[in-house]
């Protein structure tokens, strides 16, 4: 069962998995950052937004977004719902996401993401998170 990124008990999950994930943490070791991950086309009144925060290869906070952190989030990234569960659950990567036109970024710079596009990858590979797949098609 997917993690749902948006509620305050999958929030928590997901953190626990990443850091406790090898793949995260080798990712992320070099990234020091925050993310608004939004749900829906745009970080609005009344969308689900979750704030990251990573550094250190490891994710230092978690949790659902309150007012303001779209302001000080370095990175803005929103998708469907469906999306983020297919992100979740391995059935697709950031990269590819987001070169469908499925994962946008609203916010940051997407140079300054690029390297850190396999840290994404591996945010989706925590314990009882399936490992990213290669899908053809």
């Amino acid at each position: 069962m997917a993690t749902d990124l948006f509620s305050t008990d999958g929030v928590a999950l997901w953190q626990v998995r990443l850091n406790a994930s090898p793949r995260f943490a080798e990712a992320a070791a070099e990234w020091t950052g925050s993310l608004l991950l939004v749900e829906g086309s745009e970080a609005a009144a009344g969308s689900r937004q979750t704030w990251v925060r990573v550094g250190g290869g490891r994710c230092l906070e978690a949790r659902t977004a309150v007012p303001g952190d779209a302001d000080r989030a370095d990175f803005v990234l929103t998708a469907s719902p469906h999306t983020w569960g297919a992100l979740v659950a391995a059935q697709t990567t950031p990269a590819r996401a987001a070169m469908t036109g499925r994962l946008r970024l609203t916010k940051g710079e997407l140079f300054a993401l690029i390297p850190h596009a396999r840290g994404g990858a591996a945010k989706q590979g925590g314990p009882g998170v399936a490992a990213p797949t290669r899908r053809r098609g």
